[in-house]
């Protein structure tokens, strides 16, 4: 990689940026899984997931009062490991990055060193990397799905197919994705040994990888033996090991709001799954019924996945369900201003608001928006938010929007509707006292979108 991405992308990981918001971070989950930015967001991100993870853990299974306090003690263990990790990752950034500005840094193999020692891993594919040393700790995960142990193998074998690997004899998980965190935790719960690994450099920021190993599970297969075992019962019509298999190594495209229904593997050996697509792709089947199976074999696991926000379990959504895919075709959380589309958010500060908002990379298109808002006498602001420029308006242009157009008014309706039946608490409670406080987009609402406050 040439010097000058790696200055480039330092600078983007070492900026300065606003906090996330859980909405935000909800969004790139439920997009792609991985979440990248600066530094300092980065790893706030994770712990603002973390803690929407778990609350909305609590409030779906039904836990006992020991099993709450685990999975709390379990978001507390993750949140301080975040934190000291975050302090380490922005240190040696700052350090290569100093290096790298005042030519003071050597090459030896595939490592760029600064002068304190501090050394960054260069490949010519993968992003670059750093290692975070003595970040680890322990905590209990619950049985959140009280699944009977036949069950239960089921998903631990289809995980073993994908991503888990094995360290000292035990199941072991590293992820860039939350959501496979607290999914792959699930399916070995029990005593967690926990770390945060390392750091990618990546076009967009840093992204963290978290390992997990599961000190209360044996590993029972090879990775070979577990693939061979999922192609296996998959022959015989079982499709709840394939499940787990897919969210760790599937291929999640958007083609599948074109009706394309393709079900595919990454493998490095994909002739143990099915016929081979690529190098590195199994095509394991095709056809809406291929993921109507998947959906059937998840069961509780399904309810997990929904409130995790999983990607690829959006994508056997999107596949399976017509309404879904319809919605996520006309992006209903979108409205259009001045031939702009602008994406509608909750937002919790000062007692919690509706906005919308415009992202853009370039500064130039930021403005330009911004300047054609104006235009329409409306007050836009521009603000910094991991790799991309927000151009956002308020909830009193939004009103002023609403009252003079139809389209925006029933959208606005619609989308402040699906939060108080959808959303997390507390956008609950900004959506509801929104309907309260403006009846007329009552209008829009059929007797079973309506609130029942209202």
């Amino acid at each position: 990689m040439e010097l000058n991405e790696i200055k480039q992308r330092l600078e983007l990981a070492l900026r300065p940026v606003e906090p996330p918001t859980i909405e935000e971070v909800l969004e790139l989950v439920s997009r792609h899984g991985v979440l990248r930015g600066p530094v300092d967001w980065a790893f706030l991100a994770w712990a603002t997931y973390i803690e929407y993870a778990t609350q909305r853990i609590i409030e779906t299974f039904q836990l006992t009062e020991e099993e709450k306090s685990q999975l709390l003690d379990f978001r507390d263990a993750v949140r301080q490991l975040l934190l000291e990790a975050q302090r380490q990752a922005k240190a040696k950034l700052i350090s290569i990055y100093r290096a790298v500005m005042e030519d003071a840094y050597r090459l030896e193999g595939m490592r760029l060193y600064a002068s304190d020692g501090t050394w960054i891993r260069m490949t010519r594919v993968a992003a670059p990397k750093f290692i975070i040393h003595g970040v680890t700790a322990k905590a209990h995960f619950p049985d959140v799905l009280k699944l009977p142990r036949e069950r239960l193998e089921q998903f631990q074998l289809g995980w073993r197919a994908s991503d888990e690997g094995e360290m000292d004899g035990r199941p072991a998980m590293g992820t860039t994705q939350p959501w496979q965190a607290f999914a792959w935790a699930a399916a070995r719960y029990g005593e967690l040994y926990i770390r945060v690994e390392s750091v990618n450099l990546t076009r967009e920021g840093v992204s963290v990888l978290i390992r997990g190993i599961a000190r209360s599970w044996r590993q029972r297969w090879s990775k070979n033996e577990a693939i061979s075992l999922v192609a296996d019962y998959l022959k015989h019509g079982e499709w709840g090991h394939l499940l787990t298999t897919w969210l760790g190594d599937g291929n999640a495209r958007k083609e599948i709001l074109r009706g394309k229904y393709v079900l595919s593997i990454a493998a490095k050996e994909p002739w143990r799954l099915g016929l081979v697509a690529n190098t590195y792709e199994a095509l394991v089947a095709t056809g809406r019924e291929a993921f109507v199976k998947l959906r059937e074999a998840a069961g509780a696991y399904g309810e997990l996945l929904d409130l995790l926000k999983a990607h690829k379990w959006i994508y056997i959504k999107l596949a399976t369900d017509d309404g879904f895919r319809a919605a996520a075709k006309q992006n209903k959380n979108s409205i259009t201003v001045e031939g702009i589309v602008m994406y509608l958010e909750l937002v919790s500060g000062r007692g919690g608001s509706l906005v919308a908002k415009y992202f853009t990379r370039d500064i130039e298109k930021a403005l330009a928006v911004a300047d054609k808002l104006k235009a329409a006498e409306l007050r836009p602001n521009i603000v910094k938010s991991g790799p991309n420029y927000v151009v956002y308006i308020t909830t009193a242009d939004l009103l002023k929007l609403a009252e003079r157009d139809d389209e925006i008014r029933r959208a606005i309706a619609l989308y402040l509707a699906e939060k108080v039946k959808n959303g997390t608490p507390r956008q609950r409670e900004i959506a509801e006292k929104i309907l309260k406080r403006i009846p007329f987009f009552n209008q829009y609402l059929s007797a079973s979108l309506r609130p029942a406050s209202l």
